[in-house]
């Protein structure tokens, strides 16, 4: 059977390694021309043919993410053509609880969230996330290893005895795990050079089991397909006034219900639609309140996702995220609009010098801060901290990191 393998740098080679059977002739092409120089040699070694072209021909199979375009099948005939999610789905199978995540805005915070709670509850859990693979331990991921979120990455997921397995995914997912979480759908973004939509590719996550959206979202996931479907919102209150740096306290409905203190070294605010999420997948898994309770309490957010920090008599909002945008930027506006913080704010916008997966809309972010009352400064990538004005009242930091 003769095979073609688009995009190398998004899980393909992942899928050549585990799709194709014995005496298949598999092609590998590196569309976008970003794969690192040793992924294509070992490609080869294997006996694959790698181009960065697509060779024109007859093919039984075309596996390819859903976020190419078409454009690229062009000159070629093909008998069926699977999208990476469906290979995938197809493939996996370690019998282990795995909970997959995906969304518009929110997965890795929602993520890093739902293992904290489920390790204070006893479980050993196994994190893989656009900030790295490993085991949730002492209330951070202990990992050094830095994976790509595409579905494929799925298909490596280390041995080990775990309880538990979260997996966040950029576009769509196995449509086999045993509970299925999308954090949003604020933006339907256009993929595949305009030809699809976000929402298409995210889709494929849905599965038979347990399927956990916001409930505003409820019927446009059912239909597409998504039989069990659990609406999260409107289970944590907030209670006081919040402000910068200062715990917040909050209602949670969950069990006999109960308030607790949220850790004030990150907008525990901009968390609440993951608090919101976890409490269902909680309730989904039989969590007890005491471990909920415990893991709401001592959580102390994610390192570079909405982290607050006091120095130099500043405080100092850091927002280090692979999905910075205009609307990400309003939300943080927004969270901080209502801790009361904004005045005489400053904004740093670095968008690194690096390739990304998502190009920066410059003039819809400075219109947001415009609307905002927020100066906003955005740095030519090459790392170096701008001079800031002597009157600047709180500095945020928006660095917009790269993945795969």
């Amino acid at each position: 059977m003769k095979i073609l393998i688009l995009d190398t740098v998004h899980g393909g080679g992942i899928l050549a390694d585990k799709y194709p059977g014995p005496g298949d002739d598999v092609t590998c092409v590196d569309v976008y021309k970003v794969t690192p120089r040793d992924e294509l040699d070992r490609l080869k070694s294997k006996g694959f043919t790698v181009s960065n072209e697509v060779p024109r021909g007859e093919y039984d199979t075309v596996l390819m993410p859903i976020h190419c375009p078409d454009s690229f099948l062009e000159g070629i005939v093909y008998g069926e053509r699977k999208f990476f999610s469906q290979a995938v789905g197809e493939l996996i199978d370690d019998g282990r609880f795995r909970i997959e995540v995906t969304g518009v805005k929110g997965k890795t915070g929602f993520c890093c969230l739902l293992a904290h709670i489920l390790t204070t509850a006893g479980m050993k859990v196994l994190v893989q996330t656009s900030r790295g693979r490993g085991s949730w331990v002492d209330g951070g991921l202990c990992s050094e290893e830095t994976v790509s979120i595409a579905p494929p990455s799925m298909l490596t997921l280390p041995d080990g005895d775990f309880d538990a397995v979260i997996c966040e995914v950029s576009l769509g997912g196995s449509g086999k795990a045993d509970i299925s979480c999308i954090t949003n759908l604020i933006e339907d973004y256009p993929i595949a050079a305009g030809t699809r939509k976000a929402s298409e590719g995210k889709t494929s996550i849905l599965n038979g089991n347990i399927n956990i959206v916001p409930k505003e979202e409820i019927e446009f996931w059912k239909g597409r397909g998504a039989g069990n479907v659990i609406g999260y919102g409107g289970r944590i209150a907030v209670m006081g006034n919040p402000s910068l740096g200062v715990p917040l306290r909050v209602r949670a409905e969950y069990g006999n219900g109960f308030e607790t203190l949220l850790k004030g070294n990150y907008l525990a605010l901009e968390y609440i639609y993951a608090f919101e999420m976890a409490l269902e997948v909680c309730e989904a898994m039989g969590i007890p309140e005491s471990s909920v309770e415990l893991g709401l309490s001592s959580f102390k957010g994610v390192p570079g996702r909405g982290e607050v920090s006091f120095s130099d008599g500043r405080w100092t909002v850091t927002e280090r995220n692979p999905g910075i945008s205009a609307r990400s930027v309003e939300r943080t506006f927004s969270t901080m609009r209502q801790m009361r913080s904004l005045d005489g704010a400053v904004a740093v916008l670095d968008p690194v010098n690096r390739k990304v997966c998502c190009k920066m809309d410059f003039e819809a972010i400075k219109k947001v801060a415009s609307e905002y009352g927020v100066t906003i400064i955005i740095t030519d990538g090459s790392g170096k901290t701008p001079s800031l004005p002597e009157s600047v009242g709180t500095l945020i930091l928006f660095v917009k990191e790269g993945y795969t």
